[in-house]
């Protein structure tokens, strides 16, 4: 085998040991990241779920949808009208009850919802709740 084979041979080795090492090095961040929403799935999570469209049966379908898909450590606490029938919500949102950013980012991730406001209350049971608006179908088919 001739020198100059020998360099391409050793250079083409060289790549490809680099290329393996890059793709290696993205797959164990990957892992870290996987790990990190397994464990933001184990924290228990309360939520109340509140219809405030108007559409008959939302809440109570909402929960039976996320009863069905069977998440872990989800507690649905109640799910009921908003209080004094209010229904005037176009947009779905999240009601953060107590400040916690992990539950949030869980709450985020299984509902799809990315609409979100404060109304930290210290002396509730529950974490979050869902306010359904009329796009509440967008994240619950």
């Amino acid at each position: 085998m001739s020198s100059i084979k020998k360099k391409a041979l050793l250079i083409t080795i060289t790549v490809l040991i680099i290329i393996l090492s890059f793709f290696f090095i993205l797959f164990l961040k990957r892992e870290k990241a996987n790990i990190n929403e397994d464990k933001i799935a184990v924290t228990s999570l309360k939520i109340s779920i509140l219809n405030g469209c108007g559409i008959n049966g939302a809440a109570k379908d909402v929960k039976e949808h996320l009863i069905n898909k069977n998440i872990k450590n989800l507690d649905i606490i109640a799910w009921e009208n908003v209080e004094r029938d209010m229904f005037i919500y176009g947009k779905t949102l999240i009601v953060i009850k107590k400040d916690d950013e992990e539950k949030l980012k869980y709450l985020m991730k299984i509902t799809g919802i990315k609409r979100r406001i404060f109304a930290l209350d210290p002396n509730t049971i529950e974490d979050m709740q869902i306010i359904l608006g009329r796009d509440y179908k967008d994240y619950f088919k």
